[in-house]
């Protein structure tokens, strides 16, 4: 059923939590008047807040209009929303289920001079029935409902994590600490936040671009840049995607690998092996996934990104970073592979792939965690190297389409993962994984480096 709801907005409540009248199932909360750039270069302002469904139904096909008033209550702009994810992409065939809110945006244009007293939104919906919940899954919990796409583990009792959008620099993102003795959640400034000093942006290069020497800080957002853990360098690229390692001032860049141009840096994957990581490529969805090995000292460990074998997932690097683990379809079937940086490979095990918007694999000695697809629902497997059984440990609370993607994080003693997704259902949850995979008495072996 569509139903169109009206929702009245007054300039100097903007920036608190504005709500519909009772009746309504739709809620406005933590609205404000930003800008964004327009078609010709310029700036045009833009609605932006949260959408939140109070309604016992889910509503899908939604759409704003805006109506912007001056102070003598005429008509000086108007424009159309669209609820968005943390990237800002519209989001059209999303279904908001009940008690869930999810980011609009609704830019405008205005047609006349005066200063925007009131707003008025017009927010139109199909009601449909409420999606179908995940089933209790054993050794599964929610921590967050956010678009996490950044964590790292503190020890084994806590961990950090970054809510925003995919690619985005850390320092873009909200983070929070998450305690799991008393299940505390702190909103915190990421610890290496102070390091992205005025000198780090300026000696690096980072911002500037390459052919006129300019400096652009909307090229240093796209840099990925990171301090890997216990590691001194920063690892970054530039405007030609070309990656550096340079000290925590920015000075002494070294030039890791160019002619990278034409391929996206979907992020770093770290070996256990200090200063060791697989730099991973992809665009979109189903396309194959490249990468290449190197160290933040500047050193090139593998072959070339386009000399190394693609691979259908993500991969992972074993402990020294001299090898990878890939998934990729060969002889007629598909499998795991240890993919050597230097060239040949060896088959692994046989399983079934997933895309390229599921988590990497994970090895942990004898262990190794794969993700799959599953016929009902995403599934996290074991794989015991030392046996060569792979069983399937839980079903997984994710729902990825094309344009979402997942990652995971084991804790430092191998006891959990922690699983984020992005999207309009990301969140972050804690998998136990203590005592499964076929445990061997004692803990863990960690020697393991393909």
């Amino acid at each position: 059923m569509r139903a169109i709801f009206r929702i009245c907005l007054y300039a100097l409540l903007l920036t608190l939590p504005a709500q519909a009248q009772d009746t309504l199932p739709l809620y406005l909360f933590n609205t404000v008047i930003g800008s964004q750039p327009d078609l010709f270069g310029g700036e045009m302002p833009v609605a932006r807040g949260q959408l939140f469904n109070h309604g016992a139904e889910a509503y899908t096909n939604i759409a704003l209009s805006l109506s912007a008033y001056d102070t003598a209550d005429q008509l000086i702009g108007e424009g159309f929303g669209y609820l968005v994810d943390a990237c800002g992409t519209a989001l059209l065939d999303y279904a908001l289920p009940p008690g869930a809110y999810q980011g609009f945006s609704a830019p405008f244009e205005l047609f006349a001079d005066g200063d925007i007293a009131r707003l008025e939104l017009d927010v139109a919906a199909d009601s449909v029935a409420p999606p179908p919940t995940f089933p209790a899954m054993p050794g599964v919990r929610q921590i967050s409902d956010k678009e996490v796409v950044l964590l790292a583990w503190l020890d084994d009792s806590a961990l950090i994590f970054g809510a925003g959008c995919d690619g985005a620099l850390f320092t873009r993102l909200d983070w929070q600490r998450y305690s799991l003795t008393d299940n505390a959640l702190v909103d915190i400034e990421h610890p290496d936040a102070q390091k992205m000093s005025p000198d780090l942006i300026a000696n690096s290069g980072a911002a500037m671009i390459t052919q006129s020497g300019e400096h652009s800080p909307a090229l240093f957002d796209s840099s990925q840049m990171t301090f890997p853990p216990n590691a001194r360098r920063v690892v970054y690229q530039n405007d030609l995607h070309t990656v550096f390692s340079a000290e925590p001032d920015g000075s002494f860049p070294r030039l890791i690998h160019d002619g990278l141009h034409q391929y996206s840096l979907r992020g770093f994957q770290w070996a256990r092996q200090t200063g060791v990581f697989l730099a991973v490529y992809f665009g979109s969805y189903g396309e194959p996934v490249r990468y290449f090995a190197a160290t933040t000292a500047g050193r090139l460990l593998s072959l070339r990104l386009e000399d190394m074998p693609a691979s259908i997932t993500v991969p992972a690097p074993t402990d020294d970073g001299l090898a990878a683990l890939v998934g990729r379809a060969q002889d007629g079937f598909g499998g795991y592979y240890l993919q050597n940086v230097y060239g040949g490979s060896q088959l692994l095990f046989e399983a079934e792939l997933p895309g390229n918007n599921f988590p990497a694999p994970i090895l942990d000695g004898e262990r190794v965690y794969v993700f799959a697809e599953g016929d009902v629902a995403p599934q996290l497997q074991c794989y015991r190297r030392d046996s060569g059984e792979l069983q399937t440990l839980t079903a997984l609370p994710l729902r990825l389409t094309g344009a979402t993607r997942a990652w995971a994080w084991l804790s430092p003693g191998g006891e959990h993962i922690a699983l984020s997704a992005n999207g309009a259902d990301g969140g972050l949850w804690l998998v136990d994984v203590a005592g499964d995979c076929a445990t061997p008495l004692g803990p863990p072996d960690r020697s393991g480096g393909g």
